[in-house]
């Protein structure tokens, strides 16, 4: 591939893999025919000569994380047919460090770090539109970062990304679990739709004739499956892996139902226990009353007695 009249900052590929798309320190946007290696477009990119990084959404809109012409960092969406245009522009903060977009195509997020930053910023990217939705917070700088692949979450935590934060400070790396809050101990369908999994949708010869295709999507628990079957995995194994995975991750899921049930009971449990707790106290305050009442009618009586023995005398 070439064109470039400058250092090469990044690179991503389409879904399909039949694009790629580079972010270069001459200010251009490229996207490159990945069978052919020739120019399919080119646009201006971010207006500085700092790094800036690029990343092919699942919907194919380009995502690049960069400087503005005032040094400010921000987030752009481009159309990969017509470059000439910026679709959207996020202004992210005024630090110096380079980003880091790191996007999840499952689940259209995207965590955002920088070169020399404490914070892990998180971005819902839906219907062309780029929306801050939180950010992790820390003492200590890093000075770079690594995610966690789909098939090593916990999904037991709702865990939806995992980061390793390398801490120099501390010469160490920090590890950075990032979870969805939720009461329900039940498995998340809604966090874990199906994602890549193993088996290639192609191999390297087809790709080679000119073929393109999507990956080929899996259920998240099948993918925890398979990955827990098998050690020393091998692309041959993967249709008896996906088997068994298939297998182990309906079990999961009537095991996870079963959970749900028995948290249901355990709740109704509760509830009638609390019925019969006051029932209980109810029943207390009726025999107090009863013995009260008791105790009245034996002092009446005795007061009748007296009163009649004295008539007598």
């Amino acid at each position: 591939m070439e064109g470039f009249t400058n250092q090469i900052t990044d690179f991503d590929f389409t879904m399909d893999g039949s694009q790629m798309a580079t972010t270069c320190k001459d200010k251009k946007l490229r996207i490159f025919d990945t069978h052919t290696g020739s120019v399919a477009m080119e646009g201006p990119g971010h207006n500085n000569m700092k790094v800036s990084r690029v990343r092919m959404l699942k919907n194919g809109t380009i995502l690049t994380a960069g400087f503005s012409s005032m040094s400010s960092r921000c987030l752009r969406l481009y159309d990969p047919r017509n470059l000439s245009g910026i679709l959207k522009e996020e202004a992210v903060d005024n630090a110096n460090g380079s980003l880091f977009p790191y996007y999840d195509p499952d689940l259209n997020l995207l965590f955002l770090a920088g070169k020399g930053d404490a914070n892990i910023k998180f971005y819902e990217l839906d219907n062309g539109g780029i929306f801050y939705l939180n950010q992790y917070m820390s003492g200590d700088a890093q000075r770079g970062l690594g995610m966690m692949p789909k098939r090593g979450l916990d999904s037991g935590i709702n865990e939806i990304a995992r980061a390793y934060k390398l801490n120099v400070a501390k010469k160490l790396v920090n590890v950075v679990p990032l979870k969805v809050p939720r009461q329900s101990k039940a498995f998340a369908d809604d966090l874990y739709p199906d994602t890549a999994g193993y088996q290639p949708a192609i191999n390297a010869q087809e790709f080679a004739e000119g073929k393109n295709a999507q990956p080929k999507l899996v259920s998240f628990l099948e993918l925890q499956s398979a990955n827990a079957t098998s050690k020393g995995f091998t692309a041959t194994e993967a249709k008896v892996n996906g088997e068994a995975g298939a297998e182990i991750a309906a079990l999961k899921k009537e095991l996870a139902a079963l959970k749900t049930e028995v948290g249901d009971v355990r709740s109704s449990l509760k509830e009638k226990s609390g019925e019969v707790e006051e029932l209980r106290k109810e029943n207390e305050e009726l025999k107090g009353k009863l013995k009260s009442c008791q105790e009245e009618i034996a002092e009446l009586q005795k007061n009748g007695i007296e009163a009649s023995q004295v008539g007598s005398d």
